[in-house]
């Protein structure tokens, strides 16, 4: 599975990493819009996940994540 708990500072606003999964390539970008460290929104490839995670898959696929905190 795929979640997050992010802590970061307020003042970093944004950050990115690249996360390989077998034959599956994770893009995500973290975004701290809401400065809470409380994952607020999770999207992969522009669909909003509800349960904040998704579950890895081997699939030779490229994921856009964007998570908003």
């Amino acid at each position: 599975m795929l979640s997050f708990k992010p802590c970061v500072p307020d003042d970093l606003e944004e950050y990115s990493i690249r996360y390989e999964y077998k034959s599956s390539v994770y893009n995500i970008r973290i975004r701290n819009v809401y400065k809470t460290n409380e994952v607020r929104k999770f999207l992969v490839n522009g669909e909003e996940i509800e349960e904040k995670q998704i579950k890895l898959i081997d699939n030779g696929r490229i994921y856009e994540v964007e998570v908003e905190i």
